[in-house]
């Protein structure tokens, strides 16, 4: 019976070791996250490592989310250390509200120390094919964007992630 217990707990103690020291792997292929009723990510390939931030701030900003309510697409640069153990130093983050759901946009820039507006331009040209098909029916709300910019900001100095907002 002891060595039952014995090889269960040292079967166990391996499985744990084993899926502690498993890593990260970046996808090659586009990700797309969608939460029903609470929001729908695009993530560029190799940037499914923004998953984690993205759920962080959306979770910051489920409470205020109101049903006909839209913000104006928030753009940002993030440096997060976990994508650059990927190799991924810099991605751009769109983060928009329509009619209440949030809608995130992560694309890779083409020169990571590249200019700002350039980088600003391809994001919202990802998010605006992005939010193509989805109407806007709410109202803007200059009160949400701000929830949106300081919930991103938040979120972004709960997980040690370096957040720039582009303008």
């Amino acid at each position: 019976m002891i060595e039952i217990t014995v090889a269960t707990i040292i079967i166990t103690v391996i499985i744990v070791l084993t899926l502690r020291n498993t890593k990260r792997v970046a996808l090659e292929n586009p990700l797309i996250l969608n939460r029903t009723g609470q929001y729908h990510a695009i993530l560029a390939p190799k940037l499914n490592v923004a998953q984690t931030f993205v759920e962080t701030v959306a979770k910051q900003l489920s409470d205020m989310r109101e049903a006909n309510q839209d913000s104006a697409t928030q753009c940002f640069e993030v440096r997060d250390p976990e994508a650059a153990k990927l190799g991924q130093d810099l991605y751009l983050l769109a983060i928009t509200m329509r009619n209440g759901l949030l809608y995130f946009q992560a694309v890779t820039p083409d020169q990571p120390n590249g200019n700002p507006e350039v980088h600003r331009h391809k994001l919202l040209e990802a998010a605006h094919n992005a939010l193509a098909r989805i109407p806007v029916a709410g109202t803007h709300n200059d009160g949400m964007d701000e929830h949106v910019i300081a919930s991103a900001s938040r979120a972004a100095h709960q997980l040690g992630i370096q957040l720039r907002k582009i303008d």
